[in-house]
């Protein structure tokens, strides 16, 4: 399966959460080859025991036969729809589309130390592209500025730049935090968020 079919997941697929790369076989459909542990999936159709060592394919998660939750700006999103659990969940906008939850639930999760944080732009989840690095900031920055790509793509804990800093550095070479960038489908504007272990 080519990633551009995840709508909603342009990184790379060592950066999908729950992958099994080695051939495995789906439990929905019986294809053998890469798939998706099912621990922690939303399946209808089974109960956690059954969950518990399966697995599904790409083509399987991108068909909804199970699907992923997944917390964004506006709320946790599970089989239930937008839950507000933490302080980052903001109110979704009262026009936002409902194809774009049934798409989430579609897309893999991330790998992240703690919790992702699926972005939104322009009413609509974002794309994500991947884990950058100060060099990155500085490769897609039209000015070569780094630290000003990365505070316009940082909404909360901007902090981390300057932080980064050793005493002395003027570029900044590297952090101890991992950054995930998202690009808006519709006007290409970047965000970002970032934890660490």
């Amino acid at each position: 399966m080519e990633l551009t079919e995840f709508k909603y997941f342009r990184g790379p697929q060592g950066d999908m959460a729950g992958l099994c790369l080695e051939p495995t076989g789906c439990i929905f459909c019986g294809r053998v080859g890469p798939c998706f542990r099912l621990g922690a999936a939303i399946c209808p159709t089974l109960d956690q025991a059954q969950k518990e060592n399966a697995h599904g394919c790409f083509s399987c998660l991108k068909a909804g036969r199970f699907q992923c939750w997944h917390d964004t700006e506006i709320g946790v999103l599970d089989e239930s729809g937008l839950t507000h659990i933490y302080n980052h969940n903001k109110k979704p906008p009262s026009d936002f589309p409902r194809t774009a939850l049934v798409e989430l639930r579609k897309t893999p999760q991330i790998v992240t130390w703690q919790q992702e944080l699926w972005l939104i732009h322009c009413n609509d989840f974002m794309a994500y592209v991947g884990t950058w690095t100060p060099e990155d900031f500085y490769k897609n920055a039209p000015d070569g500025d780094g630290r000003s790509l990365f505070l316009r793509m940082t909404d909360r804990y901007n902090h981390l730049w300057d932080s980064s800093l050793r005493e002395g550095e003027e570029r900044l070479a590297s952090w101890r935090a991992t950054y995930y960038a998202f690009r808006c489908l519709h006007c290409g504007e970047l965000r970002g968020n970032w934890d660490c272990d």
